[in-house]
């Protein structure tokens, strides 16, 4: 049995020389095929580490994403799994099959590599930090970000040095780039000792179905009934996702699957294209209305995918913005004052409105208030036998909404009853099956009165 966990000896090896303030708590002991996994990497690194050479090339490196945590403050706790998530998928891109990476503490990394010398493998260390942050902070300050790398053996304790990301970064004419820099490494460096083919066990068999209907994500536009002009004058553009049984869903749950922040950013954009060569071809044929348009958080978190989204912006036609609106959609919750504000700015000059997609029963905006968000939307629960005590968090939710000077859309609306209540609670606007189903194509503003919506069939 081991006495420390191999997380706890790395963590003790690359420790400060500052103490820690707090401890961490004690993690369970592990047991089973986790203590198998956890001796066997242990057995590796024992022997990568016994090696002089390995710690004089610098090819031990950590990564901490401190400053990461620091930077999304209360939104951590939301995001944490989507980071290590993100973290473990972008360090297994860039780094080689036979380096070993693991994550040893809350948002810290061990790379061991096992060729690269010391120039490549930090160069590859600043590229991850780099994406990661720029996924998650959109443009964060690359010098407040570290890569240590170890550099020798003292007394028992790994000695290291900092280096900044920018710096590393800004060196790259002069180094290998992370592409060709197995090309550039020293050929001398030992490999990693494979393991006893006996010790391995076998892959787990993985289910393997079509991913086809992931492609098939089209878009609708739903009706937004504007309660206190007594119209339907805009239409909010909702992706939908189908299914081979004929079942669908839409809103954000038709992209709850897609992970992928590249194929995120291009549903994005292709749906705002898509979405302006409509709304220009109706606007040319005397139509007036408004579109909504979604796009998520992670479109525009990151620099690259959100100034490609912004060259689409800047391409709609000056006389088409005004009946632009932008909807924020996978926001976590919260998202600093500042960074929202920046985010908001940024699209402010391509749209007439912004609305930011929340939780129904989240009942404090005031983090969001000075933002230059035009509202916020929201999606009510569909349970009829709930909708007593919807109609009382319909009231809780736009009194703090309005508090933070926003104004309020209430999506998913299917009952009369349900209809009358957000008007009550002073919705500004309400769509979903009660006010009209979505369509292919929105229509020209229509009147839309109190009356109607009792002359209106209610949906089967």
């Amino acid at each position: 049995m081991l006495s420390l966990s191999l997380g706890e000896k790395l963590r003790n090896w690359f420790a400060e020389e500052q103490p820690v303030a707090t401890a961490r708590p004690a993690k369970a002991t592990p047991t089973g095929p986790d203590m198998e996994h956890l001796q066997s990497l242990e057995r590796r690194l024992q022997s990568l580490l016994a090696q002089p050479q390995l710690l004089s090339a610098g090819r031990v490196h950590m990564l901490n994403f401190d400053r990461l945590r620091e930077s999304l403050g209360t939104a951590w706790e939301d995001l944490r799994d989507r980071v290590h998530a993100a973290a473990d998928r972008i360090i297994n891109r860039l780094i080689a099959e036979q380096d070993v990476q693991f994550r040893t503490g809350d948002g810290e990394y061990i790379i061991v590599f096992a060729t690269l010398n010391r120039q490549a493998a930090t160069l590859v260390c600043a590229k991850i930090a780099e994406e990661l942050h720029r996924l998650f902070l959109g443009d964060p300050n690359l010098g407040d970000i570290k890569v240590a790398t170890a550099v020798g053996l003292l007394d028992g304790k790994i000695l290291y040095e900092h280096a900044s990301v920018a710096e590393l970064l800004a060196n790259i004419d002069q180094t290998a780039d992370p592409g060709g820099a197995e090309a550039a490494a020293v050929p001398a460096a030992t490999p990693l000792p494979a393991e006893p083919a006996a010790a391995r066990p076998p892959e787990p068999r993985k289910l393997q179905l079509s991913q086809g209907e992931l492609a098939q994500i089209s878009t609708m536009f739903r009706p937004l009934w504007d309660v206190g002009r007594q119209v339907i004058s805009t239409y909010m553009c909702t992706p939908v996702r189908r299914f081979p049984d004929g079942s669908a869903v839409e809103g954000v749950a038709a992209l709850a699957a897609i992970t992928d922040p590249q194929q995120l950013a291009k549903i994005n954009t292709d749906t705002l294209i898509d979405t302006v060569e409509i709304l220009d071809e109706l606007f040319r044929n005397k139509f007036r209305l408004m579109v909504s348009v979604p796009v998520c958080f992670e479109t525009l978190a990151a620099r690259r995918t959100r100034q490609e989204y912004i060259t689409v912006c800047q391409s709609v036609p000056d006389y088409l913005r005004q009946f632009l609106s932008f909807e924020f959609l996978r926001f976590p919750a919260g998202v600093p004052n500042g960074r929202m504000t920046e985010l908001v700015n940024e699209m402010r000059p391509f749209c007439r409105w912004s609305f930011l997609r929340v939780e129904f029963r989240q009942q404090s905006f005031t983090s969001l208030a000075g933002t230059g968000l035009t509202g916020l939307t929201t999606l009510v629960p569909s349970d009829r036998a709930a909708e007593a005590r919807t109609m009382e968090d319909l009231n809780s939710f736009v009194a703090s909404a309005e508090r933070a000077n926003l104004r309020t859309c209430v999506v998913g609306v299917a009952s009369t009853s349900l209809a009358i209540a957000a008007r009550a609670a002073g919705t500004t606007l309400i769509a979903g099956d009660r006010i009209g189903r979505a369509e292919e194509i929105p229509q020209h503003m229509l009147r839309f009165r109190w009356q109607d919506l009792f002359l209106r069939d209610a949906p089967r």
